[in-house]
């Protein structure tokens, strides 16, 4: 099959060789005055005035087919159909106009020359011959003429046909490396930044095509090194411990990173939140938000500080939130309504919080251990001393005897205390090991159930579990201390139980999604009251007057250790969850 450009030379070719074909013919016959043949010569003139009629509607047909194209590219906007349709124009005009004047002059002189030669013929011709080889050979002068006529049409068509094809090749030479550049325009506004030019162009567009190729380059390596930046920014910010949201002035959030959606998580139970409004959080989250922002907006400052509480499932937390006015000097108007918005920062500092206190109240235990202990073992080696010294003289003195004992046994329990204010401030340090929970808690059960068999102790252990890297002894001493305190509260508090059957409930779970162990401790005993609940883990917080309160600071302090948490769900009685690291 051949090329539209193949056809086109093919064409061409064919009707300069029929226009050459038909001009020789013309002036063979002419010049041979085969005239004198007037039939013959009549149908010669005939088949070349045909001729020359096909030659010129093959022209037309290349011209209006081009005018066509040309006509079709304007309406459908292709690059360079403006260029081409000036450019043909101006060829049009400068070739048609002195070919139609010579197509005139030259008309004039064949008409006045073609006639000159009929006059000339016809006074040579003889007397004898016959009147009718006359008309034969007077009719020969029309088709002649015609014949003449259409070569000049022919030759003006074809001077118009060359033009028009040579300013379409130019213009094509032109605008295809143009179309080629828009085109690549496109793709790099689509974000395709590997694209190159081929230099196969003249030379000055060819150097636009080199100065394009270089544009490129430096664009994909900015692009690039933007890219890489952005990479490493949002790395940064993802790997960030404070939860970082950025919110538009729609009130949506766009994005966020992983500390925000572990923090939401943790406190709302909310894994999915991207596009959503703040409103999605509830009411109070959403008044605390318009809170801030308005204290921002009427600040007129670009950042605002501020430490906020909020109370989730009856535990109060501190956040510290940091609100930045994104804003930009873009003049274009839709990148403005895109990057105008908040950056919200927040910084859990609940576990600080509780840290902080924890080691005020370890401090102030060491101080207070160490103010009771000093008076303490002079009074009680005075008080030896006495019932010693005046055992055989007092002997019958009961009340000498039930003084010195009450003394010593006062001096013992403040002692005791002061232990445990020792035990609290100064932790052991931890000797990790690799130990199975469900054998640990099924070890202290067992006990368990032989000290109070009116208690009904309920395991539920998922098995096999992975081992868990914690200090033994400290584990063991967390799980005593919350079986301790169901125990109490079932054996004090009998008329609080839910149901006549005393029960402790122990459960083991693999938590997949998070990978860790769940521990959860729970009885039928009266629970906790919400007042308690926000500071159950401080220490000397306690439901028992009898009791110091240390208990679960203790635990809460064992478990962080181990890498773990605890916490205080809601459910039947008293449930404590523990989640340990697998």
């Amino acid at each position: 099959m051949l090329s539209t450009k193949n056809k086109s030379f093919l064409i061409l070719a064919l009707s300069l060789i029929s226009f050459l074909i038909t001009g020789w013919l013309e002036f063979f016959l002419f010049k041979r005055q085969y005239l004198s043949h007037y039939d013959t010569n009549r149908i010669a003139l005939f088949l070349l005035i045909n001729l020359h009629i096909i030659s010129i509607l093959i022209f037309l047909y290349l011209i209006i087919r081009q005018s066509i194209k040309l006509f079709v590219e304007k309406n459908r906007k292709i690059p360079g159909s403006n260029f081409k349709r000036n450019l043909l124009f101006a060829f049009s005009v400068f070739s048609v106009v002195p070919s139609v004047l010579v197509f005139f002059i030259a008309g004039k002189l064949i008409n006045a020359s073609i006639n000159e030669n009929y006059r000339l013929i016809q006074e040579q011709q003889n007397i004898g011959i016959k009147i009718t080889n006359y008309k034969k050979f007077k009719a020969t002068r029309n088709p002649i003429y015609w014949s003449y006529l259409f070569t000049f049409i022919l030759l003006t068509l074809l001077i118009l046909f060359l033009s028009l094809w040579c300013a379409f090749y130019l213009a094509k030479g032109i605008s295809k490396p143009i179309l080629g550049l828009l085109k690549a325009t496109e793709k790099i506004k689509q974000g395709e930044w590997n694209i190159s030019l081929n230099q196969d162009s003249t030379s000055d567009l060819k150097n636009l095509e080199i100065s394009f190729n270089q544009m490129t380059m430096a664009l994909q390596a900015a692009h690039n090194q933007l890219e890489q930046s952005n990479k490493e920014m949002l790395m940064i910010i993802e790997n960030m411990k404070e939860a970082i949201f950025y919110v538009n002035k729609k009130g949506r959030i766009l994005t966020y990173n992983s500390a925000s959606k572990e923090l939401v998580q943790k406190y709302l139970g909310i894994e999915r939140f991207k596009n959503k409004r703040i409103s999605f959080f509830g009411k109070k989250v959403l008044d605390k938000f318009i809170e801030l922002t308005r204290e921002l907006i009427v600040s007129e400052k670009a950042q605002l500080t501020r430490e906020i509480s909020f109370s989730f499932n009856s535990e109060q937390k501190v956040f510290i939130v940091h609100l930045t006015k994104l804003q930009n000097n873009f003049s274009n108007t839709k990148l403005s309504e895109r990057d105008d918005g908040l950056l919200v920062i927040i910084e859990d500092l609940s576990d600080i919080v509780k840290i902080n206190k924890i080691k005020t109240w370890q401090e102030a235990a060491r101080q207070i251990a160490h103010e009771i202990k000093n008076p303490l073992t002079p009074i009680q080696l005075a008080t030896q001393h006495l019932q010693r010294k005046y055992k055989d003289i007092l002997e019958h003195e009961k009340v000498f005897f039930d003084s010195t004992n009450t003394i010593l046994n006062q001096v013992k329990i403040i002692k005791d205390l002061a232990s445990h204010f020792s035990e609290f401030a100064q932790l052991p340090s931890n000797n990790i090991e690799s130990i199975d929970v469900n054998d640990i808690i099924e070890e202290i059960v067992n006990l368990y159930k032989v000290s109070y068999p009116e208690i009904n102790f309920i395991c539920e252990f998922t098995k096999p579990i992975p081992y868990i890297k914690i200090d033994n002894k400290k584990f063991k001493r967390a799980i005593v201390n919350l079986l301790d305190n169901s125990v109490r509260v079932l054996c004090e508090d009998e008329k609080d139980v839910i149901s006549n059957v005393k029960f402790i409930k122990i459960k083991t779970t693999i938590k997949t999604n998070l990978n860790k162990l769940e521990i959860l401790i729970s009885d039928n005993g009266p629970g906790i009251s919400r007042e308690v609940k926000t500071t159950l883990f401080m220490p000397y917080v306690s439901t028992n007057q009898k009791n110091m309160g240390l208990g679960l600071a203790i635990v809460h302090e064992i478990i962080n250790q181990s890498g773990g948490s605890i916490k205080l769900v809601d459910g039947q009685g008293a449930t404590f969850q523990i989640l340990l690291p697998i």
